[in-house]
């Protein structure tokens, strides 16, 4: 009986030991793994970006931007929600100016609309414009689009041009657009 509580007590010590250390090789090993598989992504920057820290920032001199935008949405019975759109164009650079050369607003179709900036306009840094489509103008239709292109002197940091959509009523919705680029110059 004596030996019998010998082995327990020899067990009862070994056992969380032997059990800690294969808890121990295992989180070593998965470690070295994660450690690997990190080694071995592969992450490339996008051209033209510059590289601050762990940000990957643009900075360009000038972009066209093609923003989709929606004057109505169909609802489920087929009749059109009409929404009210605000183009927000916001010069992200916190020293230096960009010029706004043109917004066009095209149709469904693709024809164009209008072009809300007849002379260029500088947004100094940090400064927001917005170009309101009321919800009562219906000419772009649910495939709407804006064109904007903008310069700068400069490489600066690429300005954020959404559009935001809201529409009320018994279903109000709300939901914004991001800009995408279609093309980009840098000096």
């Amino acid at each position: 009986m004596e030996q019998s509580n010998k082995k327990r007590s020899l067990l009862s010590i070994f056992l969380p030991a032997l059990i800690f250390l294969v808890l121990l090789i295992a989180f070593l090993y998965n470690n070295s793994r994660i450690d690997e598989l990190e080694d071995k992504r592969q992450v490339s920057p996008i051209t033209n970006r510059y590289s601050s820290g762990s940000q990957t920032i643009n900075k360009i001199n000038s972009q066209t931007v093609y923003v989709p935008i929606y004057s109505h949405l169909n609802r489920s019975s087929g009749a059109p929600q009409l929404l009210e759109t605000t183009l927000s164009i916001r010069n992200s650079d916190p020293k230096n100016n960009i010029t706004l050369l043109s917004a066009r607003y095209y149709d469904t179709q693709g024809n164009q609309l209008q072009n809300y900036y007849s002379e260029p306009v500088v947004l100094k840094p940090l400064q927001t414009t917005e170009i309101l489509i009321e919800k009562t103008d219906t000419r772009g239709g649910s495939g709407a689009n804006f064109i904007v292109e903008w310069v700068a002197d400069i490489p600066v940091y690429e300005p954020i041009i959404e559009a935001i959509m809201i529409g009320k009523g018994d279903n109000s919705v709300s939901f914004k657009s991001t800009g995408r680029p279609l093309s980009e110059r840098k000096k």
